[in-house]
């Protein structure tokens, strides 16, 4: 059995706290009540990213426009032929995401990687039924790659067969999957073709059935998960599964009792026309409350520092018992939108001109050199090495923050008072802690203060608003502080 990786905070080394994913074969992430237990029946929280754009292309993540994984395709194929069109696709699968990526992903502490995927990495709709070895090949890496580095891996059904919606997320058919029984079906044969090969994973964390669905009725969405449970359950006892509302994940009221005993609702928060953060999440409280089954969020992000921060307060509030968050997403373009990047893709002008070109066919048209040069140049900058990483989303994001877990030998806690603080902070112990030392989210040592007593008001009139960890001499544990004037 895989022991319980428990990383403490070494107050000298800057290095923060964390746990991360605790799992066996033998034993799997489940629901009791309104919590998620892992496989040692230890209550946890699913924090970590999501893996866009890589096996399930967008757009946007890509640089430019609203565009589907088809449309992208099928004009790169038009343009440079279907050879290099796939030499093309091979590539992205092979270093979009790497083990790289996964590593610095548990470096920041997170236990969770959602991952997005389009059907037809399994299955050709030309040939349904038949799987694809080379598609079990990568998600077979992902989970290799996820055990070494304790994440769990949340599988996420982004484009079903025909697609769950219109939307350029889902790369849809004409007419989609609600038109065709053909496509529900081959859906529910795929998820049960995955939880039979991944059955007796315990790296995984669950199945996300069905990424924003649109049904043409609630009750036609109801039904639908109802056949996608009976499908999985028929192989799969084990794992949780993740069910999404409508409107974009955003509304569950089309669901008077629990599709599973074993599952979770996963909801979906983008704040941009938000005006109250806490207001519009307090309804994922209340369904939670009211249904006594865990509440996370699949999908958050895309925003501006602030809002993020509000964002992420809340969903950690212990109060509120939201059983987590993956943030959207963990790599994109630099140009593909207006909100901060956690790992920018580095721009180049041919694949600028590309991708413009493919979201929009008015724009400049590049040559069959200039596109395959574009293409060329993505791949090589899409790499984990040549990204650029940043440090302030980090700092923001990365699971590595808070109080660490209590060693063994059972030393005392200490409290700041308030947290957040504006002009000062009371730091009560019951202990004398002798020296405390002050550190920013990069280890680097800000202040050593040595006070007799248990408590001691630090004056912040010098501190730039962020986060902080104080450390007591005498104790290998941390508290973080956050300054917001």
């Amino acid at each position: 059995m895989r022991k319980l990786l428990l990383t403490y905070l070494i107050c000298f080394s800057g290095i923060p706290a964390f746990t991360q994913a605790n799992w066996n074969n033998t034993s799997f992430v489940h629901r009791s009540g309104r919590q998620i237990l892992d496989g040692n029946n230890t209550p946890i929280r699913l924090e970590g990213v999501n893996l866009g754009g890589w096996l399930l292309w967008e757009g946007w993540i890509w640089g430019s426009g609203y565009t589907q994984e088809k449309t992208i395709y099928n004009r790169i194929k038009n343009k440079v032929g279907q050879a290099s069109a796939d030499a093309f696709r091979d590539s992205v699968y092979h270093h979009f995401i790497t083990r790289k990526d996964i590593e610095a992903i548990s470096g920041e502490c997170f236990n969770l990687v959602r991952l997005p995927f389009n059907h037809t990495i399994l299955e050709d709709d030309a040939n349904p039924y038949v799987y694809k070895q080379s598609g079990w090949d990568l998600l077979d890496s992902v989970l290799d790659w996820c055990e070494d580095n304790d994440l769990y891996v949340l599988f996420d059904m982004h484009s079903a067969p025909g697609g769950q919606s219109t939307y350029f997320v889902t790369d849809p058919d004409s007419p989609n999957m609600w038109a065709d029984p053909v496509y529900q079906t081959r859906t529910a044969e795929l998820w049960k073709a995955i939880a039979n090969r991944y059955k007796n994973r315990g790296i995984v964390a669950g199945y996300d059935l069905l990424n924003e669905p649109v049904a043409p009725a609630d009750s036609t969405l109801v039904q639908f998960y109802e056949l996608l449970v009976d499908s999985i359950r028929t192989v799969d006892t084990n794992h949780m599964l993740f069910i999404e509302g409508k409107d974009a994940s955003t509304d569950f009221s089309i669901f008077t009792s629990l599709p599973d005993p074993n599952m979770v609702f996963a909801f979906h928060f983008y704040s941009w026309f938000v005006w109250n953060i806490p207001d519009a999440l307090d309804e994922y409280v209340a369904l939670s409350q009211n249904m006594n089954v865990p509440v996370m969020c699949g999908e958050w992000g895309e925003n501006n520092y602030a809002p993020l921060s509000t964002t992420l307060d809340y969903f950690k509030d212990p109060a509120k018992q939201i059983s987590g968050e993956t943030f959207w997403t963990w790599k994109k373009m630099f140009s593909g939108g207006n909100y901060p990047c956690y790992v920018g893709v580095d721009t180049s002008s041919l694949w600028n001109k590309s991708i413009k070109w493919i979201s929009n066919g008015f724009n400049p048209n590049p040559t069959v050199a200039e596109m395959q040069q574009g293409m060329n140049e993505f791949v090589q900058n899409m790499k984990f090495q040549h990204c650029f990483f940043n440090d302030s989303m980090s700092d923001l994001l990365k699971a590595c923050s808070g109080t660490a877990s209590l060693p063994e030998n059972g030393e005392e806690f200490f409290q700041l008072i308030p947290n957040p603080a504006n002009k000062q902070v009371l730091i009560h112990a019951s202990f004398e802690p002798g020296t405390i030392r002050i550190y920013n989210p990069r280890g680097q040592l800000i202040e050593s203060i040595t006070i007799s007593g248990t408590s001691y008001i630090l004056d912040l009139s010098g501190y730039t608003n962020g986060i902080y960890f104080i450390c007591p001499e005498r104790t290998a544990h941390a508290q973080k502080l956050v300054v917001h004037h």
